[in-house]
């Protein structure tokens, strides 16, 4: 019996291996805690990602994961709002707080949880874009391009398409790959990064 899962499982659990990756190298390297919290926070998604995704795992484990994963992902996507936005810490913490309650109820529900976080990212990447425009950040467009790549990732995964052995979460990850690199660019085109 094999320990890691096949197909489209075992792909999706490669490509948040290479979040993984990426993503340490950064925590490494960023020095604006902003930054380096949500860099963090795409570490710990991505290394539960790999596991609930790449190992055969028992139902009551793989539900554990998934419950820190609701929560997990809302906690980084609102960090963008501490990023890019005025809003006050506490704000973006009490929104964590709802909208993790909803998804966890939805995904004992059975219900595609997956689906409500995407709406809810397109919502908060759309106001932390306005802001991040009308910020004093320097080369913009390494930013833009994160975002246009994080828009086209989310279009993909949305439409729940598959090719060969890469199904919709897979390509999706492809598409964080180059958001979380051109944000890199953009983060140390700023100077917020060690030497």
């Amino acid at each position: 019996m094999s320990i890691f899962t096949k197909s489209f499982e075992l792909t999706t659990a490669l490509t948040n291996f290479l979040i993984f990756i990426v993503s340490v190298f950064c925590v490494i390297k960023i020095k604006e805690k902003n930054w380096k919290t949500f860099y963090i926070l795409i570490t710990i998604d991505s290394f539960l990602g790999t596991i609930v995704h790449g190992i055969v795992i028992s139902d009551t484990i793989k539900t554990i994961i998934w419950s820190i994963l609701a929560i997990s992902f809302v906690l980084t996507v609102n960090s963008l709002l501490l990023i890019f936005t005025n809003i006050k810490t506490r704000y973006p913490i009490y929104l964590s707080i709802i909208i993790s309650i909803l998804l966890l109820i939805q995904y004992f529900l059975n219900m595609r949880f997956l689906l409500t976080f995407t709406f809810y990212s397109l919502i908060i990447i759309i106001i932390t874009f306005i802001y991040m425009i009308k910020s004093s950040l320097n080369n913009k467009k390494y930013f833009i391009l994160g975002y246009v790549f994080q828009i086209i990732g989310g279009v993909f995964l949305l439409s729940r398409v598959q090719f060969n052995y890469f199904n919709f979460n897979g390509i999706y990850h492809l598409f964080m790959l180059l958001t979380l690199i051109f944000f890199y660019i953009g983060i140390k085109k700023n100077n917020l990064v060690n030497i």
